[in-house]
């Protein structure tokens, strides 16, 4: 390493005191010719070699302050270590590694899902109404590998919102009393968040933070045409079903659904004499779905995937009600 002096220059000579010497402007002494010119008759002699460079013995100072740094050094990579900024500088922060975050970790703004564990309690909120007659006439949409049907957290409630801009006029208490019914057979708990202006959509999120807030999207009940859902087209009066979600872990679950009904097609039946006994009828048909229900080949069920003349959960419907709303608890989701 060079080393400056204090005005930054090389180090001032030593004048060499020497006959012949005279001085150069300046002051500055001119240094004696090593190798003056010599007469034509003698022979050149060659300079002898110069004598190999002797390098300073290094100072026990040096030696301290080296082993100081390396001291230092080596106590820095151990902080380091033990905070796992070592490990991010070396393999990437989690966020860039091939397993994804947990739900909830990365900031709000950011997450694909909701914070997990929101409303869920220990225990579930209620319980199935007793069965009368359990009935083997029923199906399920979906079935776990453990052979449980897939459904919703009775720990949580559902939360539900309703687009009323092409409903009746009675709209109200048909859906509450199909929301009650439906309740009142799986034990699960409803709870109404009002209004939306949300339109059914095949492709609907589940999470929709800039709507609802950071949860999982509340079940959307809303009267459509077959413009805005195709599947309306035909005799189709309404639509029911949900979304799920899947941990590492296993455990599946619901989160969140969307009723669909013909809003034109459902005018006419309200409008109907007992219309409107047929319209909660329906709505619960749908919600059926929605909870986890498939339809069934069974006339006498709720269920059945044709109109009949039945007008509430039958035996079959209440036995498959019952085991969806019996499911497991998380927190994880």
């Amino acid at each position: 390493m060079l080393t400056n002096t204090a005005d930054g220059g090389a180090p001032l000579p030593v004048a060499a005191a020497t006959s012949g010497g005279s001085m150069e402007p300046y002051g500055s002494p001119k240094w004696p010719d090593p190798d003056p010119p010599r007469p034509n008759y003698l022979p050149h002699a060659p300079r002898p070699p110069e004598p190999p460079p002797v390098r300073p013995p290094i100072k026990h100072s040096s030696i301290a302050a080296i082993l100081f740094l390396f001291s230092v050094l080596g106590l820095v990579c151990a902080g380091a270590y033990f905070s796992g900024e070592l490990h991010q500088l070396l393999y990437g922060s989690s966020a860039t590694q091939s397993q994804a975050p947990r739900p909830g970790l990365a900031p709000f703004g950011q997450r694909q899902e909701p914070v997990p564990g929101l409303e869920e309690a220990d225990a579930p909120l209620g319980t199935p109404a007793p069965l009368n007659r359990p009935s083997s006439s029923y199906k399920f949409l979906a079935v776990k590998e453990d052979g449980t049907p897939l459904a919703y957290s009775p720990c949580r409630p559902i939360h539900y919102v309703i687009n009323s801009d092409l409903a009746p006029p009675s709209w109200q208490p048909l859906v509450e009393e199909a929301v009650r019914q439906a309740g009142e057979a799986t034990g699960l708990k409803f709870i109404y968040d009002g209004p939306s202006s949300e339109v059914p959509s095949p492709n609907r999120s589940g999470y929709q933070p800039e709507r609802y807030g950071d949860r999982w999207a509340p079940v959307l009940i809303a009267w459509s045409t077959p413009e805005q859902v195709p599947r309306l087209s035909g005799q189709t009066v309404g639509l029911g079903g949900s979304s799920s979600i899947g941990l590492s872990n296993g455990y599946k679950a619901y989160v969140t659904g969307t009723v669909s009904l013909d809003a034109p097609q459902f005018a006419d039946i309200v409008d109907a004499p007992s219309g409107e006994e047929i319209g909660v009828a329906v709505i619960m048909h749908e919600l059926g779905h929605l909870l986890g229900l498939d339809h069934v080949d069974d006339p006498r069920q709720l269920m059945f995937d044709q109109a009949s003349w039945v007008r509430g959960y039958a035996a079959g419907d209440r036995t498959g009600l019952a085991q969806l709303g019996t499911g497991p608890c998380s927190k994880d989701f």
